[in-house]
């Protein structure tokens, strides 16, 4: 304050109107919508664990199926017969653990069920992606191949909780 002489003065100069009606700190108001807040997190936390689990149970196939766009020769059976074995052992290995820990920290079959049908989803596209290159082979080849059906995946893939 540095009119203190004008402080008390009646006139239109006084330094405490002044103060009052200039100097005043603003207070401004800004509500957050906590709730808001929290369903964004879950939501990208959500995506991102399905996307995860997604990727550790089809890798193999996701891996191969990018290698397939960049080859002119044809790819041997036992390549393909390799990739099946392979995520076929991936998920026998893996789901049993993605399972357990949903049952850990979900604690609600529900919501467990809900979250786990767009991995499901995912993981049962890339066979798909992968059954539609294999079905370019001779029959024969396919037969050896073994790819499951979308039945066997489907209940290989089912949550039981």
């Amino acid at each position: 304050m540095t009119n203190t002489s004008r402080l008390f003065t009646l006139s239109s100069n006084n330094a405490f109107i002044e103060f009052m009606l200039q100097g005043t700190p603003q207070l401004t108001e800004k509500l957050l919508d906590s709730k808001k807040d929290v369903d964004v997190n879950l939501k990208e936390v959500c995506t991102e664990f399905i996307n995860a689990c997604s990727a550790l149970l089809s890798s193999p196939i996701t891996v191969f199926l990018a290698s397939l766009e960049n080859k002119k020769e044809p790819v041997p059976m036992e390549t393909y017969r390799d990739v099946v074995s392979d995520a076929s052992q991936r998920i026998s290995n893996k789901l049993p653990g993605i399972k357990k820990s949903m049952r850990l920290y979900l604690c609600n079959e529900e919501t467990e069920a809900i979250l786990f049908r767009p991995i499901r989803k995912q993981v049962m596209a890339q066979y798909q992606a992968l059954r539609n290159e294999i079905e370019k082979l001779e029959e024969e080849d396919q037969f050896i191949v073994n790819c499951p059906s979308t039945e066997q995946l489907t209940l290989t893939l089912s949550y039981d909780g």
